[in-house]
């Protein structure tokens, strides 16, 4: 099977090109730009290239709706007979950022040969993203933490969970990806192992809690 996976130089596209070992894969990331490569004949498209981040949204909101629309409807018009597995996000439930709304866009305007696959705050060792939890953690840069509850679902899982779509995902359904178990971020730290005392602050335009319903992916074997 011939897949092209955009994003393919993210933390979870990366990630996913070493755990598809046994495919032949096609990558297009931005360096590459979405927008203007040739896209190759495949079996299946796996979408994973956006711009990211709830906080970074609200600095630059018609950057984020550029792009993700953009990119988005690109891959959506030229592969009309290919099934394509498009990432979304948990946050889409609540639309409190440009990131989240600009990804529920494309949810609605996805055809019926799309699975739409929302991810609830992925972490992992390879490629992290240092801008989020874990990566912040990782490199001591955290001031500060939050009371939130999130529902974190390490990147392996989330390669699993992707792989099983390729096989069973069905278009038009939309699968959430999370164990359906959220914990406080001050958990979440203590079970990686960082211990430092960090003050809480609020932040706004933010989800108090994230909780996934895995019953779909369960079904298919995840």
């Amino acid at each position: 099977m011939e897949i092209l996976i955009t994003g393919d130089k993210g933390f979870i596209g990366s990630n996913l090109i070493n755990y598809l070992k046994d495919y032949h894969i096609y990558g297009i990331d931005y360096p590459n730009n979405v927008l203007k490569s040739t896209l190759p004949p495949v079996d299946c498209v796996i979408h994973l290239a956006a711009s990211t981040g709830v906080r970074s949204s609200h600095k630059n909101p018609k950057a984020y709706f550029d792009n993700n629309l953009k990119t988005t409807k690109r891959i959506f018009d030229h592969y009309k007979d290919t099934k394509i597995l498009f990432a979304s996000t948990s946050s889409v439930s609540e639309l409190q950022s440009p990131y989240s709304m600009s990804k529920y866009a494309c949810e609605l305007m996805a055809p019926d040969n799309v699975v739409i696959m929302r991810f609830f705050t992925v972490w992992g060792e390879q490629n992290y993203r240092t801008d989020m939890l874990y990566g912040m953690a990782m490199n001591d840069q955290l001031n500060y933490i939050t009371d939130h509850k999130r529902d974190f679902t390490h990147v392996y899982d989330v390669c699993r969970a992707i792989k099983i779509l390729i096989e069973k995902g069905v278009g038009g359904e939309t699968y959430e990806i999370g164990h359906g178990r959220p914990i406080t971020n001050t958990a979440f730290l203590k079970k990686i192992g960082y211990n430092k005392e960090l003050p809480v602050r609020e932040v706004t335009g933010e989800s108090t809690i994230t909780c996934a319903d895995p019953t779909k992916m369960k079904e298919l074997g995840w």
